[in-house]
């Protein structure tokens, strides 16, 4: 399915991050129906790397490489976020593409897979309300809605990865903007009382055999684990773990809020390296507050 999105420029393009405008251009009904003989959407946020994935079916049969102190090397782009694609249409006006910025199977290829949904975290029943609340209200209270920066663990796996013997720089291009962690080997997480929670939080990482180990803490509450009212408390702590199998990565993100959640939350993706660079995304900007007129607002899942 396409979806085009009018929104008036002020400045800079807007990405419409949040909500549907006061003039949209018949978002659900003419779009629809221009884009009948178009490839569909791909639906949940797992598929676009099960497209990358389809185009690459050898990837994890290659040899591993490997750093000189004979750890994997996890260095390369691993994941380009499909977000929408900005076209100018008119002197002032910008459509909002979704579904031409998911790349297509080429000629005679099987179609790309479907992933299914991930599961999702479950809370204590005292704040079932508040996730409602919050989900019913989301193009008010996500931040990210708003340009703000999705944090640990929303932002999702690397999308690119820098790897020294000392350090290790995880690089995102999203429609939030551009982000980065710098993860330090064999560190140590501050100890610092006066350390002021962030949205990416504090970072270290250590091998387990061949397995990256990184443990986050000091997560700001500022941020959601995920869409529709995911909320968490300060007392979050992610745990990523990344093993490099020939040309994939196979990643997996546990998130424990011990204050929110009955257990322990995790999803998995399979990375598959990319033969291209990361891009850098362009400035978000929000032209959207005070413009509401429902709050239908489009998924921003990664």
């Amino acid at each position: 399915m396409e979806f085009r999105i009018t929104m008036h420029a002020v400045g800079a393009v807007s990405f419409g991050l949040a909500g549907i405008l006061i003039a949209p251009l018949n978002v659900f009904g003419q779009a629809a129906n221009q884009a009948t003989n178009q490839a569909t959407n791909y639906g949940p946020p797992a598929t676009s790397y099960a497209i990358e994935a389809a185009r690459y079916p050898d990837a994890a049969s290659k040899p591993t490489p490997r750093m000189a102190d004979g750890h994997p090397d996890l260095s390369g782009v691993w994941h380009h976020f499909f977000g929408g694609l900005v076209a100018k249409v008119g002197d002032n006006s910008f459509a909002f593409n979704l579904g031409n910025s998911v790349p297509r199977s080429t000629a005679g290829a099987p179609l790309p897979p479907r992933a299914m949904p991930d599961p999702l975290p479950e809370y204590k029943a005292q704040f079932a309300a508040k996730v409602k609340a919050l989900d019913a209200n989301q193009v008010k209270e996500d931040h990210t809605l708003h340009c703000m920066p999705p944090g640990v663990p929303r932002l999702g796996p690397p999308q690119e990865i820098v790897q020294t013997s000392k350090q290790l720089v995880f690089l995102y291009a999203d429609l939030t903007g551009n982000h980065w962690r710098v993860i330090p080997l064999d560190g140590h997480h501050s100890a610092d009382p006066e350390d002021e929670a962030t949205y990416n939080g504090d970072s270290v990482a250590h091998w387990d055999n061949d397995t990256l180990v990184v443990d986050v803490t000091r997560l700001s509450d500022d941020t959601w684990l995920g869409d529709n009212g995911l909320f968490h408390s300060t007392k979050l702590h992610v745990v990523e773990r990344l093993r490099r199998v020939g040309d994939t990565i196979q990643y997996s993100m546990t998130a424990d809020d011990p204050t929110v959640l009955m257990k322990p939350w995790t999803i998995t993706r399979t990375l598959t390296l990319q033969p291209d660079i990361l891009a850098e995304a362009a400035p978000c900007v929000d032209n959207d507050a005070g413009h509401y007129v429902n709050s239908e607002h489009h998924d921003n899942a990664r």
